[in-house]
């Protein structure tokens, strides 16, 4: 192999580095989870702990949605890279 050769190979393989980092760097969603909080003065806490509890886990909130007797909180979970 020439040194042309050499340097086309060389730029080709940090090309396909480049893009390998690139896929493993890109955030993807791995995990749902669908939290009903009750709005009774007995039952909130519980919804509001489960909540709580799963953003301290790294999951962020997506969507809620208001209920005749609450809410549903949709939290998404994500990764970055292949999931």
């Amino acid at each position: 192999m020439d040194k042309e050769e050499r340097r086309e190979v060389d730029a080709l393989k940090q090309k396909v580095e480049e893009i390998s980092e690139e896929q493993r760097m890109k955030r993807k969603l791995a995990n749902v989870k669908y939290i009903a909080v009750e709005f009774d003065y007995k039952q909130y806490k519980d919804g509001e702990k489960e909540v709580n509890d799963a953003i301290s886990n790294g999951y962020e909130v997506i969507e809620n949605y208001k209920t005749e007797s609450g809410i549903v909180v949709v939290l998404g979970l994500y990764r970055f890279g292949v999931v």
